[in-house]
């Protein structure tokens, strides 16, 4: 009778450290961003399908849909690490998990870094004015997207959708 109770206690607590294990492991999931580059010549990154500017320091899953041979998806923290998320030579979807120290940090296209990229302040970081600069281009639109440029001087780019307007 003594050894029944005992195995019954012993899988009662194991069956009790399962559910607990598993609750824990679904609450520490890292939050989701989702990076695209690419087809033409745009880069964005975002966080519940919003642009991200600012974010919390810690540990993200980033899915990067990378739609173009011609372009590569590359994070970096400003004056420190490099990853390159994606190749140029890559078409598709890459999912890794990073981990953003406080800072800001930079994402772009390699080849194309004067014309795609874009900037995130990660735990409490102010952008400088010229990574949140607002111009007027001849289409009408007051606010640029991260990572774009409107073509230099007004004109449309290749794959350009003027801040989805």
């Amino acid at each position: 009778m003594l050894i029944r109770s005992l195995a019954a206690a012993v899988a009662a607590t194991a069956v009790a450290l399962l559910v607990v294990a598993t609750s824990l492991g679904g609450a520490s999931a890292a939050p989701a961003l989702r990076g695209t580059v690419g087809p033409g010549f745009t880069i964005k990154l975002a966080k519940n399908g919003k642009a991200v500017k600012s974010l919390k320091a810690g540990t993200y899953r980033l899915t990067v849909n990378d739609r173009s041979a011609a372009h590569n998806f590359v994070l970096e923290r400003e004056g420190g690490t490099e990853r390159q998320i994606t190749s140029l030579s890559f078409v598709g979807t890459k999912t890794v998990t990073v981990k953003l120290a406080r800072g800001v940090w930079k994402f772009y296209c390699e080849p194309h870094a004067s014309v795609m990229q874009g900037r995130v302040a990660v735990g409490g970081i102010a952008l400088s004015s010229r990574a949140t600069t607002t111009t007027d281009d001849k289409c009408g639109h007051g606010e640029a997207e991260p990572g774009d440029d409107r073509g230099g001087h007004g004109e449309p780019e290749p794959g350009d959708d003027h801040g989805g307007r």
